[in-house]
């Protein structure tokens, strides 16, 4: 199926879209290590509260702190610490938390062969939901068995003023990128997190396991979208390299 004009930028999701994860095992996992870190500062339940509280934070765009600032700023609040030392804890926990986590993810079938055909064809931005440090994304990229290189930008905590699914997030794409939206086209996975682009003009391939490609709609979109497999999108994207 046509995708509409050409494409000229692929921006691509990672977890569920390149990187598959056991969700339960993992969220468990990744609180219990999270809450003994914390709890070498505080007690359990303040641990538990700090680590709510910046999953909440994370829900609220603004035009003017990166992501990082907020939360090192609300995270060092609460432990009542100055933010130096309150960055230093809560980058320390997450390098020393992540690398055991790889056993809980898994690259997804058919990812990393459609970005080995796309990147000698479109400029590729890692779309993630940014609420991790570049070092800690690359990471799991490589779980994903794909090099973070053939990206020419990547979406993290440090770069971000907003998260997914806010329209602020796909906004900030398109500005510090200078892209225009309707050269882009977003790659996900999940409706509820990835759809919203086309409320900003961006086109959506949501990638499943459905092997025909249709059409999606959104209240208000200003882009179409679809969704199907990988095979689907790439014959799709391949209609116009070969007009």
């Amino acid at each position: 199926m046509p995708l509409g004009q050409p494409v000229k930028h692929l921006l691509v999701d990672l977890d569920g879209t390149l990187l598959g994860n056991r969700s339960l095992a993992l969220g468990v996992d990744f609180s219990m290590q999270a809450l003994a870190r914390l709890k070498e500062y505080t007690g359990w339940r303040r641990a538990a509260k700090i680590l709510l509280e910046i999953n909440q934070e994370f829900a609220k765009p603004t035009r003017d702190l990166t992501n990082d600032i907020r939360i090192v700023e609300l995270f060092s609040k609460r432990l009542r610490v100055e933010a130096d030392e309150g960055r230093r804890i809560l980058k320390d926990s997450v390098a020393v938390i992540f690398p055991g986590l790889e056993k809980h993810f898994y690259p997804m079938p058919g990812a990393r062969e459609f970005l080995d055909w796309a990147k000698d064809h479109y400029t590729l931005t890692l779309a993630t939901n940014p609420v991790w440090p570049i070092e800690i994304i690359e990471l799991r990229v490589k779980w994903a068995g794909i090099d973070p290189k053939i990206f020419n930008d990547i979406t993290h905590i440090r770069r971000m003023k907003a998260c997914k699914p806010a329209r602020e997030y796909y906004e900030g794409i398109l500005t510090s990128d200078n892209m225009h939206a309707a050269d882009c086209l977003l790659i996900g996975n999940d409706v509820k997190m990835d759809l919203p682009a086309t409320l900003v003009g961006i086109r959506v391939f949501i990638v499943g396991k459905n092997k025909e490609v249709t059409r999606l709609k959104l209240a208000g979109a200003k882009a179409d979208a679809w969704k199907g497999s990988y095979e689907g999108l790439r014959a799709s994207l391949q209609h116009h390299l070969t007009e």
